[in-house]
């Protein structure tokens, strides 16, 4: 299929469900997504949080894109990440992926997403993306996150794709978008940077970044696992402010107290995301098993302390 741009709005990223053994929770997997499909723009699958992208091996990521197409059934676009430790792993994911693609969901609409400093330098990259998109119809999504990159410990590598080069690339046709964690300043160069690319989405990665200072594309949300419905009322309401959108005293006033309500849900589910989150999504008979490909758990206080704040926020609706 030929290159679509990006949806603006609310991105799920999406826990990847396991069961005890480490294999996709298939009926997990339906679950959620069908409770959030009424409220999302789109999927993000394998992200390197949230999805523990890091640590799936190519079979998983095939199996849970496979399962995925087939709930979703071309009703939302999909995100999936493709970056692994080295350039020749990352290539050879994505013809894996691709050719899944091929079999199973030829008509869908899929974005690959890529985090090009975590097994590339800056130099080279704009002729390297140029080949890439060669190999596939599919359009790509950077992904810039320094936190990521530094964990490498690489001494002299750069966190951040460069200024310039990010100009370079928005101007590539395959490349339609990024997601983005850093500082606000740069965040600021990188739009001006892409201004001349009509349509180029710059969707936050930082959920609390979009909670105080709002991107126009969108969010990259993993909290949406859990509360779809209010995030979708925010992203939307963020979106439309200082588009000639009149809202009354009284949504303004229901607008900021989600906006508390999903500060207060991060800070539960921040240390660690993809426990915590999928510890309540268990408890909540959505998800086979809080199975972690880390390892990770969480308590049981914790757990009920978040459903005891989603209930208290439910009756004031």
């Amino acid at each position: 299929m030929a290159t679509t741009i990006p949806p603006r709005g609310l991105i799920v990223d999406l826990i990847t469900p396991l069961k005890a053994d480490r294999t996709i929770d298939g009926r997990g997997l339906s679950r959620i997504i069908e409770r959030i499909m009424p409220h999302a723009r789109a999927i993000f699958l394998c992200s390197p949080v949230a999805g523990e992208g890091k640590n799936l091996n190519p079979a998983q990521r095939l199996d849970l894109l496979r399962k995925t197409l087939v709930v979703a059934r071309n009703r939302l676009p999909l995100l999936v990440w493709v970056t692994q430790a080295t350039k020749d792993k990352t290539l050879e994911t994505l013809e894996t992926l691709k050719r899944g693609l091929d079999k199973w969901g030829q008509d869908s609409e899929v974005h690959w997403v890529d985090a090009p400093l975590y097994y590339h330098s800056n130099r080279g990259l704009p002729p390297y993306y140029a080949d890439l998109c060669q190999s596939t119809p599919q359009s790509f999504i950077l992904y810039n996150d320094p936190l990521i990159v530094k964990h490498l410990r690489k001494p002299l590598k750069r966190a951040n794709i460069r200024t310039a080069i990010l100009k370079e690339l928005s101007l590539l046709p395959c490349i339609q978008g990024l997601i983005f964690l850093g500082s606000m300043g740069r965040v600021y160069n990188y739009q001006r940077a892409c201004r001349r690319r009509a349509g180029f989405r710059i969707y936050d990665g930082d959920e609390t970044h979009f909670l105080e200072h709002p991107s126009t594309s969108g969010v990259v949300s993993m909290g949406s696992n859990l509360a779809p419905d209010i995030w979708e009322k925010v992203t939307r309401f963020s979106i439309e402010v200082g588009r000639d959108q009149e809202y009354y005293p009284d949504q303004l006033q229901q607008i900021w107290e989600a906006g508390e309500y999903l500060r207060t849900l991060r800070e539960f589910y921040r240390p660690s995301p993809p426990a915590i989150i999928k510890g309540l999504l268990s408890d909540m008979g959505i998800i086979e098993s809080a199975t972690c490909l880390s390892g990770e758990s969480v308590d049981e206080k914790t757990i009920g302390r978040m459903r005891e704040l989603m209930e208290r926020y439910s009756d004031r609706l």
